[in-house]
């Protein structure tokens, strides 16, 4: 338990927000829908409902590489040539997390397109090319594909006219600009589905701002349950040591399979004297990566059903031994 907190008291404010919006038809598109054929770029796959004068996004194809998989993991996009002067070359090229720095891309591979040929095709790029085009190796340590790690493909479309446009030279910041659904680039995360059988035994803390813990020590056997979508940790908090420490109580981590990502919410995990304590994750960086044995949460720790009544936010991470 951090030895520097106070509880803050908050005030709940409501606040209605009133706006108005003019309707829409069809027809309202038509002079929009003619000036989309200047420029020249690759266009991601869309579909428009004149039902609900809506645009949907069909362009991806995935965007994620799964850690445990990597041999079969891609991502891509689905595209076409579009514009008056047209794309007859797409070179594909990728960086660790994203860059617009030009010097920074490492060069895949390169698509060929027929002029006229305005049929939609597949960019894939393979966390083998990945590997490749970056100097990496193929497994999920640090460094290379460890779960977590971001990689962004940039697209460079050269015309039929031999002009080349990237989202440095371009209006577009990325895929689905203003509509245009101009694909300039697409990024894939690693991920780590999650294994339910590989996640049982002691565990080793990596970081506990709560302080209940120090770096190093080895929580025995902190997983007292499992399902196929979740993990109940008990023995973390409190810990057991702690003077005053006592009622614990097991936290459910619930897990979206695909991805790892962990979610906590409102779990009451046990008392310090008589004071009962709850926590609930903050933030997008909570995982549970059974690939390589990592539990990481951002907790909030607060009074049991009142998120709001809060003692702050906490990394706990911890690595299986």
């Amino acid at each position: 338990m951090n030895k520097n907190i106070s509880i803050l008291l908050l005030a709940f404010v409501a606040v209605i927000g009133l706006s108005g919006c003019t309707e829409k038809t069809v027809n309202d598109f038509d002079p929009f829908m003619a000036g989309l054929s200047t420029g020249s770029y690759l266009k991601g796959l869309a579909s428009f409902d004149p039902a609900t004068n809506s645009w949907t996004d069909r362009s991806l194809i995935g965007n994620t590489l799964d850690a445990a998989n990597l041999s079969t993991a891609r991502i891509g996009v689905k595209v076409r040539s579009w514009g008056n002067d047209p794309v007859v070359t797409a070179n594909i090229y990728v960086v660790r997390n994203a860059s617009s720095n030009q010097s920074t891309w490492r060069f895949i591979k390169k698509y060929t397109i027929a002029p006229g040929d305005t049929s939609y095709f597949d960019i894939l790029v393979s966390a083998q090319e990945i590997a490749t085009a970056l100097g990496i190796q193929m497994n999920a340590n640090t460094g290379n594909f460890a779960p977590g790690s971001v990689f962004t493909c940039y697209v460079e479309a050269i015309t039929q006219a031999g002009k080349k446009y990237t989202l440095n030279n371009s209006n577009f910041s990325g895929s689905g600009a203003n509509f245009y659904y101009s694909v300039f680039s697409f990024r894939g995360s690693v991920v780590c589905p999650y294994n339910p059988a590989v996640m049982a035994g002691n565990y080793v803390v990596v970081a506990d701002q709560w302080e209940d813990w120090s770096i190093g020590d080895v929580i025995p056997n902190p997983i007292s349950a499992t399902t196929a979508s979740s993990l109940s940790l008990l023995g973390v908090y409190p810990n057991p040591a702690y003077p005053g420490a006592n009622s614990p109580q097991p936290i459910r981590v619930d897990v979206t399979v695909a991805s790892g990502v962990a979610t906590v919410t409102d779990q009451q995990y046990g008392r310090y004297g008589s004071t009962a304590f709850a926590v609930t994750t903050q933030g997008a960086g909570n995982f549970v990566y059974s690939c390589t044995g990592t539990i990481t949460l951002l907790l909030r720790h607060h009074v049991p059903g009142t998120p709001n009544l809060s003692y702050g936010n906490y990394q706990l991470t911890l690595r299986k031994q």
